[in-house]
């Protein structure tokens, strides 16, 4: 097992978390589009777009580049700024529809390997094809004479990540950092950092297991990321149930489907 290391004293800290709004279009499955393959390789792929009104809704679709950090960040940069961006292999046409009440519409889009890279390509690239609603009074409008008049609408946009994972190439490396015990909706939890040091995106499996100081185990959690990527991460919590108080050690293990790493940790509470 990799990356095993203890720690000393974890301290409590407070956290909140945002609440999601309303939409009048959706992407609600596909917002994650993986493919292996290789250098020259040219595939396709299709974004879904709901329209979830009794009206006619107009969108528009364009890239962005994506990372995210543990801290809360997510940069949505300028397309091709990431050092790990595909966004300039990728085409999407059309890039504006108008899907019709109560339907959906199939955007295509391309994607194009380059054959030749120095250095050359290894491990993975991604970047986001954003689906926005346009706002029917906006200049971007063709039905905004269709639809006078002023009113406060909530619209999100949908980030559709688009992950080319060169083939034979490129491995995951987890390093976990930052661990605490926080308070969180009035209970103690176990946070930890996560990070992708290693040069391929990849889910994780994790599992958190607690033993007091006799040894015996008190506690399993399981949980799960979609996706890490490279230069990215992530930050998890583990509930506590069942330490009191006292000394207990704590394993987290992360599984990538290809490797297993691991953190232990003493927990005083």
């Amino acid at each position: 097992m990799k990356g095993f290391r203890a720690v000393g004293v974890l301290w409590v800290l407070l956290v909140s978390v945002p609440l999601p709004g309303a939409a009048q279009i959706a992407v609600r499955e596909g917002t994650l589009q993986q493919r292996e393959a290789r250098p020259g390789e040219v595939y396709t792929g299709t974004i879904l777009v709901t329209n979830t009104t009794d009206v006619a809704q107009e969108v528009k679709l364009y890239q962005t580049d994506y990372i995210a950090y543990a801290d809360g960040r997510a940069l949505y940069g300028e397309p091709g700024t990431e050092p790990r961006s595909n966004a300039a292999w990728i085409t999407v046409n059309p890039s504006f529809v108008t899907v019709p009440a109560r339907a959906q519409v199939a955007v295509p889009y391309t994607v194009q390997v380059p054959a030749e890279s120095t250095p050359p390509l290894s491990g993975s690239y991604w970047s986001v094809v954003m689906v926005e609603p346009v706002a029917p009074a906006s200049a971007d409008s063709a039905l905004a004479k269709a639809q006078p008049g002023l009113g406060l609408i909530v619209r999100i946009r949908y980030a559709v990540q688009v992950v080319t994972h060169i083939a034979g190439t490129g491995a995951a490396r987890v390093e976990f950092e930052n661990p605490r015990v926080v308070e969180a909706n009035g209970r103690r939890v176990l946070e930890v950092d996560l990070r992708n040091a290693g040069d391929r995106s990849t889910p994780l499996q994790l599992r958190l297991e607690l033993f007091d100081a006799g040894g015996k185990r008190v506690a399993t959690e399981e949980a799960s990321v979609r996706i890490l990527h490279p230069g990215g991460s992530v930050r998890q919590r583990f509930g506590l149930a069942g330490a009191v108080g006292g000394t207990y050690q704590v394993m987290i293990t992360a599984d990538t489907g290809d490797d297993l790493f691991g953190a232990q940790y003493t927990l005083r509470l």
